[in-house]
């Protein structure tokens, strides 16, 4: 069976640090890779303003609770910095995992 998680973060960032963090986003996904993700994706929202997404998949249950511990560490020595980043720190950073029901079109 075929574990493989797909996991979506979301937050707003704060309108003052937005280039700021535009550029760090490079160390983010670098980061990410390292700690075992795939097929990393990095989205701004068009109609809702400093809203941003990732997505990426993981191999299991346990490597997304890993991924999701460490993103929201103000500790972490990548992570935590988005701390200042994210409008209201990194408690308002949003994560959700999801698995693969079907791929038949509706």
């Amino acid at each position: 069976m075929n574990d493989k998680i797909t996991v979506f973060i979301e937050y707003k960032v704060n309108s003052d640090r937005v280039g700021q963090y535009e550029k760090y986003m490079k160390k983010v996904l670098a980061a990410l890779k390292k700690d075992g993700v795939s097929t990393p994706v990095w989205m701004k929202a068009i109609d809702q303003d400093f809203l941003y997404v990732e997505c990426f998949d993981v191999s299991d249950p346990q490597a997304y609770i890993s991924i999701k511990e460490k993103r929201l560490s103000t500790d972490h020595s990548v992570y935590g910095a988005l701390e200042q980043m994210i409008s209201g720190g990194l408690s308002k950073l949003h994560c959700w995992a999801f698995q693969k029901k079907g791929e038949e079109a509706f």
